[in-house]
Order: structure tokens, then sequence, then C-alpha cells
């Protein structure tokens, strides 16, 4: 095995000089360019530290070498990167010691890849710029020379030597082959990771490690041709699929290396084999994560697209005198359901956002009273309708958080909804706000079904339900929902229980801000009726039926269902306000904007759409929409945006 070392200091007549760092401005292609060459550098990580020895920039490259992220490793000193024991006590701090002097020193060992896989490294720090006398940091330029430092010890014919050093690669398969593919030596590796002892392997061509009956591409077999290539070469990587003694198939990151003796002439071919399954495996894991994430906001999007008429038309309905009760009965039913399948489309678009740690809030000083009581009346008509008592108490005087009002009405109508699910009918839920030590804690007890103490932090999770299959309702994800937003605050949820037929408390605790309630903006009164809109969506039913309740809101209101005719109703009908959707099959929103804007004057235009994220919400602000209305839009959401107008 190679021995640890540090590079003589460079000749005096050799310059110093730190890679180039690109300008900010006029070399920005050049910058983009030395990124993709360091990214597609294969087997060697280049990364930079302080003078003291600790990370502080992370390239690609040496994410492929680690499989560590940026944020993992900043900060960490050198040593942290290699094997216990694999240097000597001291060596990364004379390493360091022998570059501040010599402006470039090497160091040769054992260093550990975040899956805890070895590999064996020269590492070489070069000194950055210096800085009152003494370098700003140095670059490191980490090879993985495991292959090549074996090969070497073979050319030596140190055979013993070599013996301890493959057999220390328990999670490679090393290897020596003829020249045809015949396998002359098997080690400790080979036989851990395919199942075949030593002398089962030697003597076999290397083609048992391959699929069995795979078909061969260009009538040439993956063996073969990895070993032509190699022969003419000298080297050959790529990944291959292989199997095992048993049958099993993985997937693996074979290299091979031509050998040759002390007389430079070629003696075999040195083969290696790492198993790569697991990590192919969690990739195939996090792209098939994210094509699940994407199709959770388009179906988020679909769904709603065709709620967005139904609650116009209940709202209708609803602001209509109507003489015959069962239809008034009858809307009141389809709202309240309306009003649940709205919240679980919600909540099914920001599952994405909880499992890839995206879910993000929009913190302002609010005045908690209030995103209690809108949480309170969104749910209140299910309490109702199951016969429940519903207790809230505030404290007498207001109190104040630093929170996203939305997502806060968000968890305590998840936890609300809850307490009315798993509450039998007539059941009492009580809610209590207070401000304790500092912080404001709500309290949401019910006398319901409880909890088993060993459910309490598992309920919490994704997709976890309690009791039978006959028992559960819901998807499972609205109190992992709460819970991830409640801890964006800052703040924590937590579940208690005496146990099960003994009720359940949810608390939830968020600073509270010291601020005076004058200060907080509210809504002004009134609807802002007497307006002229003109509501420009492809979906007949959703323009006709918009169209329909501004009518009844005492507006003037237009339907039109593409772009092009919006562009000419704008002319005859001279609008106020435009609702305008953002996907139409002959032109977008974001191309029928300016053309609305260059056709009259003042005009006050919203995004009218059924994506609500805040990525989307800022490119319509980008856009210079006047504000970003997301369907199913209540009548509510619909008055404080033209009250934003007045």
């Amino acid at each position: 095995m190679p021995k640890q070392d540090t590079a003589a200091p460079m000749p005096a007549g050799m310059a110093r000089r730190a890679p180039r760092v690109p300008a900010a401005a006029g070399d920005a292609a050049e910058a983009a360019r030395l990124h993709d060459w360091l990214g597609a550098l294969e087997g060697t990580a280049l990364f930079e530290v302080t003078a003291q020895g600790t990370v502080r920039r992370w390239s690609e490259a040496a994410r492929n070498v680690y499989l560590y992220d940026e944020d993992e490793v900043s900060g960490w000193h050198l040593s942290r990167f290699y094997a216990a024991g694999s240097v000597a006590a001291g060596a990364s701090e004379r390493w360091l010691a022998d570059a501040r002097a010599g402006a470039r020193a090497r160091l040769r060992g054992w260093q550990v890849r975040r899956d805890g896989t070895a590999f064996f490294a020269e590492a070489t720090l070069v000194a950055q710029p210096e800085v009152d006398g003494g370098p700003a940091g140095f670059l490191v330029i980490c090879r993985d020379i495991t292959v090549e430092a074996a090969a070497g010890e073979q050319a030596s014919n140190a055979g013993q030597r070599v013996s301890q050093l493959l057999d220390t690669l328990d999670d490679y398969a090393v290897c020596e082959l003829g020249m045809e593919g015949d396998i002359r030596s098997w080690s400790a590796g080979a036989q851990a990771l395919f199942g075949y002892a030593a002398a089962e392997a030697i003597g076999s061509p290397v083609g048992i490690l391959y699929p069995r009956g795979a078909p061969a591409e260009d009538g040439v077999p993956a063996e073969r041709a990895a070993l032509e290539a190699v022969r003419s070469t000298g080297h050959w990587a790529g990944e291959e699929r292989l199997q095992r003694h048993d049958g099993t198939m993985l997937r693996c990151r074979v290299r091979q290396l031509l050998l040759r003796d002390s007389h430079g002439s070629v003696s075999g071919i040195l083969w290696t084999a790492r198993d790569v399954s697991d990590a192919a495996r969690l990739a195939e894991l996090e792209h098939a994560g994210h094509r699940v994430q994407s199709f959770l906001a388009i179906l988020a999007h679909e769904l709603r697209n065709p709620l967005a008429p139904i609650r116009n038309a209940v709202d209708v309905i609803r602001l209509t005198p109507v003489t015959d009760p069962r239809i008034r009965h009858c809307s009141e039913i389809i709202g309240r359901q309306l009003q649940l399948l709205t919240r679980l489309v919600t909540d099914l678009m920001d599952v994405g956002r909880v499992t890839s740690g995206k879910l993000k809030v929009q913190p302002v000083p609010i005045l908690y009273n209030e995103a209690v009581a809108a949480a309170v009346e969104a749910v209140r008509p299910a309490f109702e309708s199951a016969a429940q008592r519903l207790d809230v108490r505030l404290p007498p005087n207001p109190v104040f958080v630093n929170g996203d009002a939305a997502r806060l009405e968000q968890v305590l109508s998840n936890l609300l909804s809850n307490a009315t699910k798993y509450t039998a009918r007539g059941g009492s839920i009580t809610v209590t706000v207070a401000a304790e030590e500092g912080n404001v804690v709500t309290r949401v007890t019910d006398n319901g079904r409880g909890i088993a103490p060993a459910a309490l932090d598992r309920i919490f999770s994704l997709f976890e339900q309690e009791g039978d299959d006959t028992a559960r309702s819901g998807l499972g994800i609205g109190l992992a929902l709460a819970r991830a937003i409640v801890e964006a605050h800052g703040g924590a949820v937590q579940a208690s229980s005496a146990g099960e037929g003994q009720g359940s408390t949810f608390t939830v605790l968020l600073p509270r801000v010291e601020m005076d309630g004058a200060s907080v903006p509210r809504a002004s009164a009134g609807i802002g009726a007497g307006r002229r809109i003109l509501i420009v969506d492809d979906s007949v039913d959703s323009a006709d039926s918009m169209a329909e309740l501004l009518a009844v809101l005492g507006h003037q209101a237009t339907p039109a269902y593409t772009g092009m005719q919006a562009l000419a109703l704008v002319e005859s009908f001279a609008p106020d306000v435009v609702l305008l959707d953002l996907e139409m099959p002959d032109m977008s929103g974001f191309e029928v904007l300016p053309r609305l804007r260059a056709a009259r004057a003042g005009l006050r235009v919203f995004a009218l759409t059924g994506r609500g994220t805040s990525e989307d919400r800022r490119r319509t602000e980008t856009a210079g929409f006047d504000g970003h209305l997301v369907k199913p839009l209540t009548v509510d959401a619909l008055c404080r945006a033209l009250q934003t107008l007045d």
C-alpha cells in the first residue's frame, strides 16, 4: 500500500498562482464552463478550505466523490474525511503546515464516503493567494487512486502486501484478469460481493459475473466489449449490471486498468467492481419523489378547476332569495362538502412540499385571535351537522404572533376537523387560547375516541392513521402538515390523551409578539360593488358562474372564453377589472396581460388560477398582475380582492 507522504516545497523558479476566479459579470460564461468541467471530473474531488483546514466551498466534483452535499460538510475539518487510523496522528496538521510553508503539499490515506465506503486517496493542498503574509485558504485536489494503488502494488510484485490491501476492500471486488478475460486472482471483497469462492472463480471467464442469457449489443457480449476497450486504451470505467452466484442482480461501478510488469510489458488487467445498487435505488426513489410531487401539483390544479364553477354556483344560490327550503338545504350540504374537498386538495398539494422540505411560510405580525376565529368559522358547519358543542375561549386582550395567517388557519382547521371527526355525535370540543411565558398556547380538547399512548407521536407522520380499517377516514396527512407548518413558524405541536376512549388534547405553541393592535392592518368594510368586471377563462362553466356570482354581488360582469375574445371585449365592454386565467389554449394569461394594459390604461388585472404556490405568486407578481386569486374562489376572498382597489 502506498505510504503517506507530503510533497516537497515547489522549486523557487516556479510560479505560485491560485486558479483564476472568473469575474462576476464579464466571465459568467467562463465560470459556467469551469463549473461544468469540475463537475465532469471522475474520481477527483475539488473543494476549498480555510487556512485552518475547515471546508469553505464545495464543488459538484467533490459531491460526486464523497456523496455529501455542501450544507452537510460546511465547516468540517479536513481530518474528518479520513478513516480512523488511516493516517498517523497529527498528519493532517503537518500536512497543512507543509502547505503553508511550501504552497503545495500531498497526503495519501484512506478516506470514507457518506455511504460508509472507503477509498484510497491522494490529496493535494494548494495555497490560495496570500493575505497578511499567510495563505487565505487552500484548494484541495483529492483523487480516488484505489485502483491505481492496487495496480502499483501488483506491478511491484509485493504479493503479500497486495493481498492484505485487497482484503481490506470489503466493499470492492478486486481481481486480476488475463488478457482474454480469465480470472487469475480473487479478493475477499469479490467473494463477499458475488458469492463465488476463490477456487470457483479463478480460471473461469469474467463472463460468469455478467447476466446469463443477456442479449449482446451488436453481437458482442458486454464483458468482451469492455475488454476490447481496455486493451485498446489502457483503461475502462462504467456502470454495469452484474449477477451473483445465487442469480440475484446488482448494479456495479466497474473499472479496468492494464497492468504492466517492471519492464513495462502488459501483464494483465486489474478489474474492480463496487456495488452501487443502493445509491442507484436512492436516486431512483428521489426521482420518483420529484415525479410524485409534480403529479400532485398537476392533480391539485386540475381538481381546483372543476371546483371553481361549483363554488360559484353554490354562492349564487346562497345569495339569491329561494322560497323552496329544500334548495337552500341542498346548497348548504354542497357548500360544506365543497369546503371539505377544497381543504383536501390544498393538503394534498402540500404533501410534496413537506416531503421535499420546501414548505414555506410568509410570516408577518398578525392578530392571532382573528386566525382562530377564521378557522372556527370554516369548520363550524361540520360541528353543527354533528350536533357537537363547540366552546371557544379567547384571552381578554388580543395576542399577536409572527405568522402566516392562511397557514395557521390551515393548522387550526385541520385540528378542529380531526376533533369533530373522532368525537361522537353530540360530543363537545373546546378551543382555548392563552398567553403563557412568552408563547401563545392553543389547546384543542375533545371528549372523543382518544389516542393510545404508543401512537401519540406516530400520528404526526404522513399517511398514519389510528384504529382499524373501519374506523379510519381521511388521507392521514392533516396532522403531518400541521406539525410542518407550526415548526416552520418556530413553534411546536403535540398530542396528549389519557388513552383510548378518554378524549384527546392537541396543543400548539407559537412565539408571542408584543405589539399594538392598532398597527395591524384590517380589511375595510363593504364589498366594493358597482364595478365592470371581465372574466377570462377557457372553462365556460367557470367563466359563466363567476359572471353570475359577480352580478348577484352588484357588479356588471361578462365572460370571455379565449385570450383573443378578451382583447376584443376590452374595447367594447370597457372593464375596470379583469379576472384572467393563466392557462388557455390560444394565449396564456401572461401573453394577454400586456396587451390588455396597452388597450386600456388603468386597468386592474387579477390572475385567477388553480396554481397557488409561492413560486406561482412570485411569477404573477413579477409579470405585473395586481393580485393572485386561487380557484375555487370564495365570496369573501373575492370581495377582499375587490376592496383593495378602493
